[in-house]
């Protein structure tokens, strides 16, 4: 269980740090410490441990993984706008690295299904709102890049926390914490327990500087923190809304785990994203569940 858990969760770097020197200092970080090779990762212990499995957890795992690989594949091809927008050669410099790691993460999964699932690809590709929309959302940004400052940044901000802010602060930190309490702790599927382990290394460096882009822009304008606010408000409901729901797989539907707890490890990234950026003061005086 601690194999996973006790990774760094975000890497805020100093408050004291401007948005150059922390882009700096995680662009030394992913060159010294993001070069894990998917390929290197030894899945025979899986393909036991799955084939060991009863049926239903079985599906429970296949549509499990298969939300995060098609997230990584997503946003992988879609991230380039996200690099592009950025004000300045430091920040362009880390974000390159955060493009190279989503493959990665891709060629992971993809390696995973191939052959520890016997797959190709997921059976089914599960309704996801927050990824649904990323390419609008990428399409955006490219627009805003001719457009004065003030339109630029405001596009910057949504941008960053719809994919930093919720996508990988809140639903794929969830999931990491969902796999620990459904299989990790238990000691199954090793060779997933040290993928999940790399990738949220390298995402918990994703998700620190876009925490801490956000709240730059936070303090600086009260009008930016609104539009944090909104694409929160906007996409929250829908993504608290895919927790708890039975799974469907070659025709028959399976309940999921009592361990899982997904709307709980939800709600607590959330939490834990709205402090980060709004300070510790926001679960007091600013708390919002935003339900469906």
């Amino acid at each position: 269980m601690s194999a996973v858990l006790n990774v760094e969760d975000v890497d805020l770097g100093e408050p004291s740090d401007s948005l150059d020197e922390v882009a700096q200092r995680l662009w030394r970080k992913a060159i010294a410490y993001g070069t894990w090779d998917p390929s290197k990762i030894d899945f025979e212990q899986d393909k036991r441990d799955y084939e060991r499995l009863a049926p239903e957890m079985r599906a429970y795992l296949e549509s499990f993984c298969g939300a995060f690989y098609h997230a990584e594949e997503n946003v992988a091809r879609l991230f380039c706008p996200w690099i592009m927008s950025a004000p300045s050669t430091w920040q362009q410099a880390y974000l390159s690295t955060q493009l190279v790691e989503e493959f990665k993460h891709t060629d992971f999964f993809a390696r995973y299904f191939k052959e520890v699932f016997g797959l190709l690809t997921p059976k089914r590709r599960l309704h996801n709102p927050a990824h649904d929309s990323l390419l609008e959302r990428a399409q955006k940004l490219l627009e805003c890049l001719d457009r004065p400052e003030e339109d630029r940044i405001a596009c910057i901000v949504e941008a960053f926390t719809h994919y930093q802010g919720i996508i990988e602060g809140v639903q794929a930190n969830a999931g990491y914490h969902i796999f620990v309490h459904v299989f990790g702790k238990h000691g199954l599927f090793p060779g997933l327990s040290q993928g999940f382990r790399n990738i949220q290394r390298d995402e918990g460096r994703h998700v620190g500087f876009g925490m801490r882009v956000l709240r730059h822009y936070a303090q600086r304008d009260a009008s930016l923190a609104e539009r944090i606010r909104a694409v929160y408000r906007t996409y929250l409901p829908l993504i608290r809304a895919r927790y708890g729901q039975p799974i469907e797989l070659d025709g028959v539907r399976y309940e999921p785990p009592e361990e899982e707890r997904g709307l709980e490890r939800l709600m607590e990234m959330y939490e834990r994203r709205m402090r980060d950026i709004f300070g510790s003061h926001w679960e007091v005086t600013e708390q919002e569940t935003y339900s469906p």
